[in-house]
């Protein structure tokens, strides 16, 4: 049985001239926020073990699992009280959520204590280290707006001081890093192939050209699709900015699909569910971002880097969906969260064969 754990306040706290009279500019908040999130998820992939590439990819159960929860500002310049994790829902562990928690306090104390091999140790992966490190800095508004942002506990005491991150974020963005190699899946347009040296060149959406190598299996798939968008999975060599330098061992080419994605069955937890009625998504293939979106019923808005993942995200987010208003009990629902709940059981039969 799972225990609550209460998850720890932290304040947002903006200050300096431009928070005097307890207002901020909207795109100065926003990004305060947007970059608050994004240094969580990249210490949720951490956590987690997800596969990380260039692009933070997040998945629609982590994204609500991890979500930062602002509350009503308070005053003193303009304080705005967080909390890390999706509190309503009882479909995520609380311990993961809680350790990402601390890491992001034990992250932020490493940074104002300008401990870079602290930071190393609770971020040990060194593109998603600079990428924390980057979120960090881009939280802080531009100097012409007379704005710092500092990250609090709940007793106020800074665990990072507006006035003094940038100083201490900079440097540590400098931090030398040896060229490393991750799986990656790398969108481009088949641009060229030698049948004798086994490589092919792809043409990436900002226009430069990329070498690979393959082997003998991959001929069929490249005849087939000669100057058409294909997505290549390799091992990516990456620049020490994580940009990408080489694309080496492809391990798999894969054809553009955008036909529709169909739903035959859904399973939740132990049980199987059947459709009564066709249930399909369209799919649209975003080339200049090499991206999946499939669009549908339930107000479906999901992405992808492949079909694979695609298809796999859309049943992962139709059984969340299941569980939140199906299986979840319905005596506090809103009226659109038991219209949800009807249109879900009118779409889904338990299986005839289903124990």
């Amino acid at each position: 049985m799972t225990t609550d754990i209460a998850s720890p306040e932290f304040h947002l706290h903006f200050e300096g001239e431009g928070a005097r009279c307890h207002t901020v500019p909207g795109s100065v908040l926003a990004q305060a926020i947007e970059s608050l999130q994004r240094s969580i998820h990249l210490l949720a992939f951490a956590f987690e073990g997800r596969d990380f590439k260039e692009r933070l990819r997040v998945s629609y159960d982590l994204e609500r699992k991890y979500a930062v929860v602002v509350k009503a500002p308070k005053d003193g310049g303009y304080d705005i009280p967080y909390i890390i994790g999706n509190t309503a829902s009882t479909l995520f562990d609380p311990q993961d959520v809680s350790i990402v928690t601390e890491q992001h306090k034990a992250s932020l104390a490493a940074v104002q204590a300008n401990d870079l091999q602290a930071l190393k140790r609770i971020i040990p992966h060194a593109p998603i280290r600079r990428q924390v490190v980057s979120a960090f800095q881009k939280m802080q508004p531009p100097k012409r707006m007379g704005l710092v942002v500092s990250i609090e506990d709940y007793r106020h005491a800074k665990l990072l001081n507006g006035y003094t991150a940038l100083a201490l974020l900079t440097p540590m963005l400098n931090e030398p890093v040896n060229p490393s190699i991750h799986p990656r899946v790398v969108t481009g347009r088949l641009d060229a192939i030698d049948f004798q040296s086994h490589s092919l060149t792809l043409k990436l959406p900002n226009g430069r050209r990329l070498n690979c190598t393959y082997n003998d299996d991959f001929e069929p798939v490249l005849l087939e699709n000669p100057r058409e968008w294909i997505q290549v999975r390799g091992e990516a060599v990456l620049n020490e900015d994580d940009s990408l330098k080489d694309l080496i061992n492809i391990s798999e080419i894969i054809e553009v699909d955008d036909n529709p994605v169909t739903v035959d069955s859904l399973a939740v937890a132990d049980a199987m569910f059947t459709v009564t009625r066709p249930l399909t998504f369209k799919v649209a293939f975003e080339s200049e971002e090499g991206i999946y979106t499939a669009t549908g019923d339930f107000h479906m808005l999901i992405s992808a880097e492949t079909r694979e993942e695609l298809e796999n995200s859309i049943l992962e987010a139709l059984a969340f969906l299941w569980q939140e208003y199906v299986t979840a009990d319905a005596s506090t629902f809103t009226a659109d969260a038991l219209a949800l709940r009807a249109q879900l059981t009118n779409t889904f039969a338990r299986a005839e064969n289903a124990a």
